[in-house]
């Protein structure tokens, strides 16, 4: 009998901890000569360019359109799109850094200056761990309202968002973390991966971005066409138009355009997800062939009743409505040029264009009569109740786009916010929940929210009943966006046949992303290969990369999908979720440096994550590299010393390695830690047989049996250690 390896026994928990920085604004410009890509070298004085292709600026600069679209080029210049990204302005900062020196709100002193039209924002007293190039001056600012943030180059063509931020409507700094003081080893540190504009904020805030991750250098070449968010970002065929313009050629388009396709280059950015492509984006393309939608399967990404916790960027939340699924798009209500609202919310006139004629299906609402608020009253206001606000970056108000209604009960239950006591602060929740009942009462569709958030908490609570109820809801849905949801959280349960069956019939569903959902579920099935090997050919890239990664150990790199994947995980392996995927590759094909590369620099990006140093070791394990494996456990467990796995894996490879005395020390303290895993006490009961004390492994086999009394294994490991003990006491 042997102790399964690391790699089979514990589940790899990958953090792919990932920060889409949202859709703020900025401004365009010209440069007459080509730039060289922005890779810095030690101790040379950085430029930030405002394009590295001035060649292309004839057709593709704003201004160019502005000939014959002056409507459409006004509405973009006092948009958000035209302010997002932008070079230094000495006069524009001039007032921000007017003060010598501010302290943030946790207390941490910083320095600003200004030398010749240069600004620098230095703290005070860094701390241990601070990467050289902290200091240097700020070469560019990402937004304007309602916050700015400065960026600062620290080497290897990084840029990061300084965690000082200016205000400029309160003339003010104050810190983007509050009072956090977060550390310069965490991922969300400033200096680090989760704060840097290259892989977080730039394609958002720049046209025709390209980050050219090196992975080998891990350095960044990144190019782009323009420092805004300009025409071209968002139309496609730019260059043709423009040619048969100028000639006298261009005739109008007979067909109106597609809203539908047009609001998924809106997701591009106004949307928390994963990349597929290395910024292969381009105007006119679908959204699932480059990226993957965060849902609310994420645990913490949003609340119960769909309501955005985290900063999840509209478009989901959008797709989850009632709205979305009747038609309605963003240019149904939003300018697409300047991006605000094309009739005024404040007295309910851009909701009652459909809400007043049934356009879109709609309810005939009064809003008095709906609302029980006075006509002036803030509560008569839609998207108060509607679309609540919930602030983001300490100071960026933004709101939410589920259009979900107020339910104090989920509050009560489930600490669900709601819109009602957001206004009425001074009341409890009890008494807005009494009214709520009173009003509304408790209506079929309120039932269902109410029965969907309890569900879901079930779900990420881990709760093995909810498998029931998972099916029932996935059943009950008409929304793919949710159907999605509940397929992904039905995946822990893809040994369960009648889950089977679901996936596969999603996995004929017109919906890439819920076929992209079931595969979830049948790569987990050996049973299921031929399926799973079909969708290696489906017309979906989102659908092809699942399925490359399920069939990763058959990979072949004459077939498409898979020389996707490699796309997908090289470009993303700037994160530590994405450098350890490129791993699993690498360990596949025996390229052991590799793997040792790409494990360090997933582990550097985020060191204080002890679940990723675990995922790490597993790697270094799969591929004999016992003794650095061993390592990085241990550095783990300094970081999180209550974390019950890590020895526990310490074990596991002591084992392997036949040092089963360390073994037992260390399975020892994992059970000490958590005493309820059966599988534990089964492993320590054999490290004693090993260390030839069967009374100990006795013991330990009887506490598996009590956790798991069905386990085969376990009552036929009992019975021959019984009798083995048996026939050693008989005279």
């Amino acid at each position: 009998m042997t102790m399964a390896p690391i790699s089979t026994t514990v589940a790899a928990r990958r953090r792919a901890a990932w920060l889409v920085v949202g859709l703020l604004a900025f401004s365009a410009g010209c440069s007459k000569k080509t730039e060289p890509p922005l890779v810095l070298k030690k101790d040379e004085a950085v430029r930030f360019p405002d394009t590295f292709h001035p060649e292309s600026l004839g057709w593709a600069s704003p201004n160019v359109c502005a000939g014959c679209h002056a409507g459409a080029h006004s509405d973009w210049l006092e948009s958000h799109h035209a302010i997002a990204n932008r070079l230094i302005d000495p006069e524009k900062e001039k007032e921000a850094f007017s003060l010598p020196a501010v302290t943030d709100e946790g207390g941490v002193q910083y320095r600003l200056s200004e030398e010749e039209k240069t600004f620098a924002i230095a703290e005070q007293n860094p701390p241990a761990g601070m990467p050289k190039g902290h200091d240097a001056p700020v070469i560019g600012a990402i937004g304007e309202t309602p916050i700015r943030q400065y960026l600062v180059p620290t080497g290897k063509g990084r840029l990061q968002t300084q965690a000082l931020t200016w205000d400029p409507a309160e003339k003010e700094w104050f810190n983007v973390f509050g009072d956090e003081n977060r550390r310069p080893t965490e991922w969300g540190h400033w200096t680090q991966q989760g704060m840097n504009w290259n892989a977080n904020c730039a394609w958002c805030h720049m046209t025709d971005f390209q980050k050219n991750y090196a992975m080998a250098e891990d350095a960044y070449h990144s190019t782009w066409l323009a420092q805004s968010v300009t025409c071209v970002q968002c139309h496609s065929g730019m260059e043709e138009h423009v040619e048969s313009a100028r000639s006298g050629l261009y005739t109008s388009r007979a067909t109106e355009p597609d809203l539908g396709l047009a609001m998924e280059n809106c997701a591009t950015c106004h949307a928390r997800r994963e990349e597929l492509t290395a910024h292969a984006f381009k105007a006119g393309e679908r959204f699932f062939d480059h990226y993957r939608l965060t849902l609310p399967d994420a645990p913490g990404a949003y609340f119960a009743d769909g309501q955005a916790r985290e900063e999840n960027y509209v478009y989901a939340s959008f797709m989850m409505s009632r709205m979305a699924d009747k038609g309605v798009t963003c240019m149904d209500c939003h300018n697409p040029h300047s991006g605000k609202a094309i009739l005024p919310v404040e007295n309910n006139a851009l909701c009652m264009r459909c809400h007043a004629t049934g356009q879109n299906e709609a309810l005939i609402i009064n809003p008095v009569q709906h609302s029980r608020h006075g006509a002036d009253s803030p509560g008569n206001r839609c998207v108060a109740c509607h679309m609540p606000e919930r602030v983001y970056m300490q100071r960026d108000w933004r709101r939410d786009h589920g259009f979900t209604s107020p339910d104090p009960q989920l509050t009560l239950e489930l600490g669900v916010p709601n819109a009602c006591n957001g206004c009425h602060d001074d009341q409890s929740t009890e008494w807005a929940n009494a009214h709520v009942n009173t009003w509304y009462g408790n209506s079929e569709r309120r039932q269902m929210v109410q029965r969907r958030a309890r569900v879901l908490t079930q779900a990420h609570a881990g709760h093995a009943e909810s498998l029931g109820d998972l099916k029932e809801m996935f059943a009950s849905e008409e929304n793919v966006y949710w159907q999605s949801t509940w397929m992904r959280l039905l995946q822990p349960f893809a040994a369960d046949d009648s889950v089977r069956d679901l996936a596969l019939d999603a996995l004929e569903h017109e919906s890439p992303l819920l076929r992209d959902s079931g595969l979830g579920v049948l790569g987990q099935r050996p049973d299921q290969s031929a399926a799973v090997e079909a969708a290696l050919e489906d017309d979906s890239r989102l659908v092809r990369n699942r399925a490359a990664e399920a069939l990763l150990p058959q990979f072949d790199p004459s077939l498409t999908a898979f020389r996707e994947w490699v796309e997908y995980a090289e470009t993303n392996a700037d994160r530590p979720g994405g450098a350890l995927r490129r791993a699993e590759l690498a360990a596949i094909e025996g390229d052991i440096p590799l793997v040792r590369q790409l494990v360090r620099q997933a582990v550097s990006f985020d060191r204080e994550n002890a679940y990723l140093y675990h995922d790490a070791a597993v790697l270094l394990d799969r591929v004999g590299e016992v003794n650095e494996a061993l390592n990085l456990l241990t550095m783990a467990r300094r970081i999180a010393p209550d974390l019950a796995l890590l020895p526990y894996s310490q074990g596991l490879l002591y084992a392997e390695r036949m040092d089963y005395r360390a073994a037992e020390k260390a399975i020892s303290d994992a059970v000490g830690l958590d005493p309820d895993q059966a599988r534990w006490w089964y492993n320590l009961a054999m490290i004693y047989q090993y260390l030839g004390e069967p009374d100990k492994a006795y013991g330990c086999i009887n506490r598996a049996v009590e956790l798991e009394p069905g386990n085969p294994d376990y009552l036929i490991y009992r019975e021959r250690l019984g009798g083995a003990l048996g026939q050693r006491q008989s005279p």
